[in-house]
C-alpha cells in the first residue's frame, strides 16, 4: 500500500512559487504537522523533508493517514467539513498554510491522482487530459494535440485509445481511467504529483 509523491517543474504563477526550493534542495518540508476530522486527531506531529526530484513511498497500514497526510500537503484535507490542520508544510521554502497564499493555485502546482479513477463524466478521453491546460488558458490545437499524445504515452494509454479519443473517458475499464487520470495529472505538469495508492485498479503489469 504506497503513498508517492514525485517531484519536478520551474513555471510559476504566484509569489510562494516563484522562490526555489527551500534549504538543501528540499521540495517539501513538513514541520510539527497536526490533523483532525472534527475531534478525531488522525495526525499527530509530523516531521518530513522530500529532496527535488525525489520519489518518496509512505508504506503502512489501512487507516494510519496516508491519505491524509498527502491530501495536506495539496491543502485538500481543509475541504472536507469538520477537517483542520495545524504546523507547516513548506513548499519551495514557503508555508502553504500562509494567510496569503491560494489553495487553487497550490492545487495546480501539487497535483494529486486519488485510489479511486475519477474521469470528467461529461468529457472525452481527450478532453480528460485536456481540460487542466484549457482552464490554464492554452488554446491552441496542435499544442493541446501534442501534450495530450505525450501525457498518454507516459500513462501507456495512448496506443490504446488514439482511435477513440472522441469517446467519453467512463468507458474504459476501471485500470484505463486509472491510467486516464495519472495523464490528465501529468499534462499539466506539476511541480509535485501525489498518488493515492494509484495502481490499485490496475492488474499487475499496468502497474
Amino acid at each position: 500500500m504506497k503513498t508517492a509523491p514525485v517531484l519536478r517543474r520551474e513555471e510559476a504563477d504566484t509569489n510562494i512559487l516563484k522562490t526555489p526550493s527551500g534549504a538543501e534542495g528540499y521540495k517539501i518540508e513538513i514541520e510539527n504537522l497536526n490533523s483532525w476530522f472534527g475531534s478525531k486527531h488522525v495526525l499527530k506531529n509530523i516531521n518530513i523533508k522530500i529532496k527535488e526530484k525525489a520519489v518518496t513511498a509512505i508504506i503502512g497500514p489501512s487507516g494510519c493517514g496516508k491519505t491524509t497526510l498527502i491530501r495536506c500537503i495539496n491543502r485538500m484535507h481543509e475541504i472536507s467539513p469538520g477537517a483542520r490542520v495545524s504546523g507547516r508544510v513548506l513548499f519551495n521554502g514557503k508555508n502553504i498554510y500562509g494567510e496569503d497564499v491560494d489553495p487553487v493555485q497550490i492545487r495546480r502546482k501539487i497535483g494529486m491522482v486519488f485510489q479511486k479513477p475519477n474521469p470528467f463524466p461529461m468529457m472525452s478521453i481527450y478532453d480528460n487530459v485536456a481540460a487542466g491546460l484549457k482552464l490554464n488558458g492554452i488554446r491552441d490545437k496542435k499544442k493541446l494535440d501534442s501534450i495530450v499524445e505525450r501525457s498518454l504515452k507516459l500513462a501507456h494509454l495512448w496506443d490504446e485509445v488514439k482511435d477513440d479519443l472522441n469517446k467519453p473517458g467512463t468507458r474504459l475499464s476501471g485500470g484505463q481511467q486509472q491510467r486516464l487520470c495519472i495523464a490528465r495529472a501529468l499534462a499539466v505538469e506539476p511541480e509535485v504529483l501525489l498518488m493515492d495508492e494509484p495502481t490499485s485498479a490496475l492488474d499487475p503489469i499496468a502497474a
